[in-house]
């Protein structure tokens, strides 16, 4: 099968459309990639001009356009993707494409994307919470399809395949630290203050925005980091923490669902903490695949637990790769894409929100 991939292409810095770029040519399918980003004016002149936005965005909508008529693809396929106009996906799916979009980034553009969704012949969504929202909009062919794990990529250090017993997450030697891979949010700055006097390490990008902070000046060690650099990390930890951005918040600032890190430190054979996100507990055995917390106390809880039990982790670790492998690579999701699999089925009703932070404050 031909397919268009339309996504936004980033080289310095490894993400989902080539995970599922690999997953599709893996599947045997051939991949033509169209960078729906590839802008020809700097966003500061863009943001300065409304004209020149729609000037620069209309020339990517032709652009995309011609490509599909040259390359007459089976599917395009296109991951968020709001630069490209209902319009221009009504045009090529006019010209016998079907068009699927993978809507995954969660709160970005979710007004466009209920603007757009009739558009496609099928439109995904990374949150239930969403795609709940889209269903009751009336969009009948919009559901739920969440994040993934590439295990060529997202795999315990030096091992390839399945997991060995001599490898992380399986009885292996580990630091005692546990470390957190991700940007500087203030609900994530707020947590991490309740595990000041642990052995917490944190990279990232915007944590210098922390620095006068004198609980977290100890935990911090730098930016941003490569694919290659935190797997590693992630194997010689005792646990991996993952906080999502707009925990224990509204369904409407976070969308309830498992980001990425859920699915990649599981793939790593690392032990997961994770907030309990309504997806997170899903798709995942609580306290079998991976460790959760509801409140600053019950983080530091979940850390020292780890700290302190090494082989209950590697336990932890274990199971959650052989979940996440069984039924959450790109390959999976490649497949739905493609209409092969069907889509996760929203659940009967929405959980109620978790509750905030535990009383006492910080500690």
């Amino acid at each position: 099968m031909r397919v268009l991939l339309s996504c936004a292409l980033n080289p310095r810095f490894e993400a989902l459309p080539d995970y599922l770029a690999s997953a599709l040519r893996q599947l045997g399918h051939d991949v033509t990639l169209f960078d729906h980003r590839a802008f020809l004016l700097p966003g500061r002149l863009r943001r300065l001009s409304s004209g020149l936005q729609s000037l620069d965005a209309a020339r990517l909508n032709r652009a995309f356009e011609r490509l599909a008529r040259r390359l007459r693809p089976d599917l395009a396929l296109v991951n968020q993707g709001m630069t490209l106009a209902p319009e221009t996906i009504r045009r090529v799916r006019e010209s016998g494409v079907r068009c699927v979009n993978w809507f995954s980034d969660y709160p970005a553009e979710l007004e466009a994307g209920l603007l757009a969704a009739p558009a496609y012949d099928a439109f995904h969504l990374g949150s239930s919470h969403a795609a709940r929202l889209h269903v009751r909009r009336g969009h009948t062919h919009a559901s739920w399809l969440p994040f993934a794990c590439d295990p060529d990529v997202h795999r315990p250090p030096h091992v390839h395949g399945e997991l060995k017993e001599s490898s992380p997450g399986r009885g292996a030697r580990r630091e005692r630290l546990v470390v957190l891979v991700g940007s500087h949010y203030p609900e994530r700055q707020i947590l991490l203050r309740f595990l000041r006097g642990l052995p917490i390490a944190v990279w990232g990008p915007g944590w210098e925005r922390a620095a006068s902070d004198p609980h977290l000046l100890p935990m911090l060690r730098g930016g941003t980091l490569r694919p290659a650099d935190w797997v590693g990390l992630y194997g010689r930890a005792s646990a991996v923490l993952n906080i999502h951005y707009g925990a224990f918040g509204p369904k409407e600032a976070s969308g309830d669902l498992a980001n990425t890190r859920v699915f990649e430190i599981l793939a790593t054979g690392s032990a997961q903490i994770v907030d309990r996100q309504g997806d997170v507990l899903r798709l995942f055995r609580e306290g079998q695949d991976l460790l959760t917390f509801s409140c600053g106390d019950e983080l530091r809880t979940r850390v020292e637990e780890a700290l302190r039990d090494p082989d209950r982790m590697s336990a932890v670790a274990a199971a959650g790769r052989r979940a996440v492998l069984a039924s959450h690579t790109y390959v999976h999701r490649a497949r739905v894409l493609l209409g092969e699999s069907p889509a996760f089925p929203l659940p009967a009703m929405q959980d109620p929100a978790p509750p905030l932070l535990c009383a006492g404050g910080e500690r």
